[in-house]
């Protein structure tokens, strides 16, 4: 059996649950899924408009915020699938979404990802920084992905065997969005846990402007620094993340100075770009990742 797998905080879930709930009940034998849903404590909102999943699927409401790590190890207690499958609240699944995970079930890969791709149709000047920061690892293909496929996953569409989610679960230290699926990837590449990527990607039904995109890839560069602290002396970890890689690169030839200064200099035009959504380059936006984790980390360091 596969869990379906739903965090839901401060989103309009119901549309999704209705899909997959409609693909379950034109399966062969319906009883091979089962749905699940996990609010982690919403405004009153959206628990009143989510209120019909109630009829659909198991749906449970948390009475505090225990965030991303901690609500995805909750399903363990509260499914009973072989196999559990992540998905993003604000999912949008494909046709045969739920066939085409049940055919792996009986393969030997502990971990499959189906991937995520970008909505084209929404590549507008209000949403383009989105379209920038994810084409680096949305819109693959399975075998672009399969070449690298622990630095490829994507938390928010996966489907994983319980008796391995048991043994490596989220790590609640790293819980904001952008190093928990990193970490957690770096978990499974750890224990060679094997992981396999296919042609079942969803797209986001919600696309952040581009002043939405800016503040949350500044909230990704705090989170990794977070874990950069913790895991400085794992090389290994620290050359699986691109911007820790770069700033390696910027530290070994004792630069961090002359970046941060060129940073300093650029930043109010760079972010003014980057939120009207002109003249934008995807080397210009990892300049400003790096200059904004120097600012945050470099002159306290002493690592």
């Amino acid at each position: 059996m596969i869990s379906v797998c739903i965090p839901i905080y401060n989103y309009y879930a119901y549309p999704l649950v209705r899909r997959l709930v409609t693909q379950r009940d034109n399966l062969k034998n319906p009883g091979e899924v089962e749905i699940v849903c996990i609010d982690d404590h919403s405004s009153g909102y959206y628990l009143s408009q989510n209120n019909g999943i109630v009829d659909m699927a198991k749906y449970l409401r948390l009475g505090e915020n225990v965030g991303r790590a901690r609500i995805r190890n909750l399903f363990l207690k509260h499914t009973q699938g072989d196999w559990l499958l992540f998905l993003n609240d604000d999912a949008q699944v494909p046709d045969n979404f739920l066939h085409k995970y049940l055919r792996q079930t009986n393969g030997k890969a502990d971990v499959i990802v189906g991937g995520m791709c970008l909505d084209k149709g929404s590549d507008d000047a209000d949403h383009r920084l989105r379209f920038l920061a994810g084409a680096p690892v949305e819109g693959l293909t399975a075998a672009q992905r399969d070449a690298d496929p622990y630095r490829h996953f994507l938390a928010g569409n996966f489907m994983i065997r319980r008796n391995v989610m048991e043994t490596v679960r989220f790590d609640a230290r790293y819980d904001k969005y952008g190093s928990d699926g990193d970490y957690f990837a770096y978990q499974l590449s750890n224990r060679k846990v094997s992981i396999l990527h296919i042609d079942n990607e969803v797209t986001s039904a919600y696309v952040e402007t581009n002043a939405e995109c800016l503040h949350k890839s500044v909230e990704a560069v705090e989170e990794l620094i977070k874990v950069y602290d913790d895991m400085w002396e794992d090389q290994r970890f620290c050359r699986t993340i691109p911007l820790l890689n770069r700033y390696a690169r910027v530290r070994r030839m004792h630069l961090q100075g002359i970046v941060y200064w060129f940073f300093k200099m650029f930043r109010s035009p760079m972010e003014s770009h980057f939120v009207t959504g002109r003249g934008i380059s995807m080397k210009q936006f990892k300049f400003y990742k790096l200059g904004v984790f120097i600012e945050k980390r470099h002159y306290s360091t002493k690592k």
